[in-house]
């Protein structure tokens, strides 16, 4: 059961950022951690804030919302909120894929630490916690943002003290801080113009990394057939992930690009009629894959 947040006298916010301006949006469960987050909030002149508690209603702020700040518990009714977070990063939902968020845990177990920060908010913080501990990490975030990240299956924070051994180090993106803008008073016109500016920028790397991970995937599973190692279970999963990621990538090509996606529809279309029925995959249904896929990836991978 989550407890109240105790109230503790907190030092006044950076005079260069006005926090009174920032808009706030708190999806918390449970009432007590709510109040203890708008306490936090208006020690330091937050007064504009948002409160949901229920998942739909958490889903929907976001989605209609023009919110700086987010404060988002990743369990709201048993259901996982780390999947609002990465519709957020993606540009999928809300207005803002930059807002900057902290996600409450109640667990410390190391595969729901891992799922927080697979879905990209930009610090962590386990309840309960007491009030300073939040504003701290609001003001640390808003002087020293970390540049954003991009894979083929997560956009934001880099949280990598150095790449993995033989790993290509991942292009960093410095992407604008709705919180420092509205704090500075940052004319409204020219922070749109940051966020459409890296907005660009990130698409355009994670058609990248899309088109690389297709032809991928095709190739594992071009040398699992050849060695004999395909099962029903692998070549489903194997037909269904490249089927989401050409699907992500034909959206974005269209959007980003104003390419045609003829192809890339071509390629979804084929894996969804193949893993209808993924006993009967052939090795030729394979090959046609995999040629359509280096025909795409060629056309992408190098932007």
């Amino acid at each position: 059961m989550s407890r109240a947040i105790p109230a503790m006298p907190l030092s006044p916010a950076p005079a260069a950022v006005d926090l009174s301006k920032v808009k706030t949006l708190v999806c918390e469960p449970s009432l007590p951690v709510r109040q203890g987050i708008r306490l936090a909030l208006n020690n330091v002149g937050i007064r504009d804030i948002t409160e949901a508690n229920t998942f739909l209603a958490a889903h929907q702020a976001c989605k209609e919302g023009d919110h700086d700040f987010l404060v988002l518990n990743q369990e709201i009714e048993a259901n996982d909120s780390t999947f609002i977070m990465r519709e957020l990063r993606s540009g999928a939902l809300g207005r803002d894929p930059f807002i900057l968020t902290v996600m409450l845990l109640s667990s410390r177990e190391e595969p729901k630490v891992r799922s927080a920060i697979d879905c990209g908010p930009d610090d962590l913080l386990l309840i309960p916690f007491a009030p300073d501990q939040l504003m701290n990490r609001l003001r640390i975030l808003v002087e020293r943002r970390k540049p954003f990240v991009v894979t083929h299956d997560y956009i934001g924070p880099d949280r990598r003290a150095a790449p993995r051994p033989g790993a290509t180090s991942a292009t960093q993106f410095q992407v604008p801080n709705p919180v420092r803008a509205r704090g500075t008073n940052l004319p409204r016109d020219r922070y749109d113009r940051q966020k459409q500016d890296s907005i660009v920028a990130i698409s355009v790397e994670r058609i990248k990394r899309l088109a690389a991970t297709m032809d991928w995937e095709c190739n594992a599973l071009t040398v699992s057939a050849r060695e004999g190692r395909m099962t029903v279970e692998s070549t489903y999963r194997s037909l269904l992930k490249l089927e989401q990621v050409a699907g992500e990538l034909s959206a974005r090509v269209a959007k980003q690009l104003g390419h045609s996606t003829d192809t890339i529809d071509s390629l979804t279309e084929m894996c969804r009629r193949l893993k209808v029925t993924p006993n009967n995959v052939a090795f030729s249904d394979i090959e046609t894959i995999t040629q359509t896929s280096r025909r795409i990836s060629g056309t992408y991978t190098s932007r």
